[in-house]
């Protein structure tokens, strides 16, 4: 099975990796001095207490994709227009497409643009960072849900997908309810993401202080809220539990926004946060941390 990564930032560069490792034929569609490197010297990919050096297969042409199977989209959703944009044409009609971004809208705008594809929604509860062109470092979590969100042919490449992450030792399952999957990745992100952007503190600290847990906690509640009235079942009260023990427990995540931040770039405040904030106005319910925090990372994105 062929893949491909189409925005192979952090995140794909850490998956394609493993699976490279493993055996599987993988590409890494990049740009810039982060995609020069690794087609001259491969890609440096620190994991576990290891630090390798990887050869793998980079271009900057998505006409290079037109032969993979599975096509995982993982840029930011900064970005997502853009590489949708850039995909048309260039992929199998039999292909499945995967989406691994944060927030809950890329599933359905992918969609619309391939409306006769496979399309699957996945999220990945992961921590790494590129430390710097061809330099990746993951420091926490790694699983990956996904689950069909669009029928098509290329449908049947989601559970060889799955077994091929477990074969490359990421652990990877099936969702049958992907919207609240996405929902409930959403939930961690708008109690997490903003607040160690704004403090430039991991998230296991926010949950391990009695101050910032509160405020995590408020921002969580709201969508859960907010999934109630849209009959969305995350869980309730006891996926905010289970969020705030994993954190507590997991490595240094230095989160996309704080990252982001420090680069100075566009963060994805709009589609987490801001998200929440827009679906409370248009149900007419109060959001007060969530908006908040959007204002915060928004002032700071202007700073």
């Amino acid at each position: 099975m062929k893949i491909a990564f189409a925005g192979a930032g952090a995140v794909g560069c850490h998956y394609g990796s493993k699976l490279v490792q493993a055996g599987f034929d993988v590409i890494l569609l990049a740009r810039g001095r982060h995609l020069t490197v690794m087609q001259g010297a491969g890609l440096r990919h620190e994991s576990e207490g290891e630090c390798k050096q990887v050869a793998v297969k980079a271009t900057s042409d998505a006409g290079q994709l037109k032969f993979s199977q599975v096509v995982v989209l993982s840029c930011k959703m900064t970005g997502f227009v853009e590489m949708v944009d850039m995909l048309r044409g260039h992929i199998s009609p039999a292909a499945l497409l995967l989406t691994l971004q944060n927030g809950v809208e890329a599933p359905e705008q992918l969609a619309k643009a391939f409306p006769d594809h496979a399309i699957a929604a996945g999220t990945a509860f992961i921590g790494v960072r590129l430390e710097q062109p061809g330099y990746v470092i993951h420091s926490a979590a790694g699983g990956i849900r996904m689950g069909l969100w669009q029928q098509g042919r290329g449908e049947q490449y989601l559970l060889p997908l799955i077994r091929a992450f477990q074969h490359a030792e990421v652990p990877a399952r099936q969702d049958d309810d992907p919207e609240a999957m996405l929902w409930r990745k959403l939930l961690w992100n708008c109690g997490f993401n903003a607040i160690t952007a704004i403090t430039r503190r991991y998230a296991r600290d926010m949950a391990a202080g009695a101050e910032t847990l509160a405020i995590v906690r408020q921002a969580m509640e709201e969508v859960v809220e907010i999934a109630k009235v849209c009959n969305i079942a995350i869980g309730e009260q006891d996926i905010l539990l289970k969020h705030i023990d994993v954190t507590l427990n997991m490595g240094p995540v230095k989160t996309s926004m704080w990252q982001d931040i420090e680069a100075g770039r566009k963060t994805e405040v709009e589609y987490i946060n801001g998200y929440v904030v827009r679906k409370a106005d248009e149900l007419n319910m109060p959001a007060p941390v969530n908006r908040l925090l959007m204002s915060l990372i928004k002032a700071m994105e202007r700073g």
